[in-house]
């Protein structure tokens, strides 16, 4: 005879163990008569069903399902009685005490070595258990070959599940070095109570905050990405310009500041002014040519000014630095509104924002020349007012009397 006790050990425990304080029932364990059969026939037919109370009246064969096998799916159940009832012979019984709680089960065929499923039910057409039985005790698994020689070992493998540990709370307003530093060493304390070391040379220490660091540069680019991902927020110039270019708007690349500057020109050979040549605004008490790296120049960068650069390299010749002309006795020229341009190669320019005031008026040669050959290829000149002797009270030149005149 061999028994194969229920899959459900605690909830079982917890039933016996509940006494008279419940009513449930449920089956304890399942013995198959092999070798300890009265006759050859009866070998691995004959079921021993011990429930955990008396078998309740009116359970027969109607009652009783097996089923699961492999090459026999179902097997038949030819009778089932309880064990105290006259049906039941006594040499079905044998070593069997409290027969009232066993239920005597004989089927029509032995089963395969498959693991089968007895399961107890209101009828034949419902899978549901009967009237106070524990739902998940109704049933136990068996097999009907257990006493023949096999190398499988039948053990069932029962054992549960380690427990896991606690979801660790996570702050979600941690989003700077320390912040993660405390929250890993705080989770540490409670996963590895024994380690209290915090000296920055331990080796734990030392790979919190490694990780610390690491989640500090991953945060900074979440929202660098969360910033830059709306125009609003956008600090960058080109995350304003993919913007823009979602509505088929191309922004430039722009440029910087542009002005223009009068440089001066000692001597009569023309002065080679380089590209990308720094220039400075103005610092008071401070030299007009700097030397890079001097005393002067260290002192006026230590002023911060604005520092400009020569856009192309230019060719400077002193005789371009200023120009005269005669306004023939005009007491004021003014030029009119449109374009202005100049002859490459002529004496006079042809308007000026010029007083006759600032000159004397000499008699016009019936000829003019140059008194210098006109320089060409020169670049755009610029005419700008200043002020003379006789300029009134109040008056001086601004950025809005400079005029460009292109030639």
């Amino acid at each position: 005879m061999t028994r194969f006790p229920c899959a459900k050990p605690r909830r079982l425990l917890a039933l016996q163990q509940a006494g008279p304080l419940s009513s449930l029932n449920a089956i304890e364990y399942v013995e198959v008569l092999d070798t300890a059969a009265p006759t050859p026939e009866l070998r691995q037919r004959v079921l021993h069903v011990r429930l955990v109370r008396p078998v309740p009246d009116g359970l027969d064969a109607d009652n009783v399902v097996v089923d699961g096998g492999e090459r026999i799916p179902t097997v038949a159940v030819e009778w089932a009685a309880r064990g105290d009832s006259p049906e039941v012979t006594p040499e079905l019984l044998d070593g069997v005490d409290e027969p009232d709680h066993v239920l005597v089960v004989r089927t029509a065929d032995r089963g395969d070595f498959s693991t089968y499923r007895l399961r107890l039910v209101v009828g034949p057409e419902s899978d549901l258990p009967p009237a106070d039985f524990d739902p998940l005790l109704a049933e136990a698994e068996f097999a009907f070959k257990v006493e023949c020689p096999s190398d499988f070992d039948c053990a069932r493998d029962d054992e549960c599940p380690p427990d896991r540990p606690s979801t660790p709370a996570i702050d979600y307003l941690a989003k700077d070095y320390q912040g993660f530093r405390r929250l890993m060493l705080d989770r540490m304390s409670l996963l590895a109570p024994t380690w209290t070391e915090r000296n920055p040379a331990d080796v734990g220490t030392a790979l919190v905050e490694l990780l610390a660091y690491a989640a500090d540069e991953l945060s900074y680019r979440q929202d660098a990405v969360a910033t830059e991902g709306y125009l609003g927020t956008a600090r960058s110039r080109i995350s304003l310009r993919r913007h823009a270019r979602l509505v088929d708007y191309r922004v430039h690349e722009g440029c910087n500041a542009r002005v223009w500057v009068r440089i001066g020109v000692r001597g009569d050979n023309a002065v080679t002014l380089p590209a990308g040549t720094p220039l400075l605004t103005t610092v008071p008490r401070t030299e007009t040519r700097l030397t890079p790296g001097s005393k002067g120049h260290l002192a006026a960068m230590a002023a911060k000014p604005v520092v400009f650069e020569t856009v192309h390299s230019a060719i400077l010749h002193r005789d371009l630095a200023e120009m005269r002309f005669h306004t023939w006795g005009t007491s004021a020229v003014v030029c009119p509104r449109g374009p202005r341009r100049r002859p490459c190669a002529a004496t006079t320019l042809s308007c000026g924002p010029v007083t006759s005031s600032y000159w004397p008026r000499p008699s016009p040669p019936p000829r003019a020349r140059p008194s210098t050959p006109t320089r060409h290829g020169a670049g755009p000149s610029v005419s700008s007012m200043s002020a003379g002797p006789r300029t009134p009270p109040g008056a001086s030149s601004s950025h809005s009397r400079r005029r460009t005149l292109s030639r």
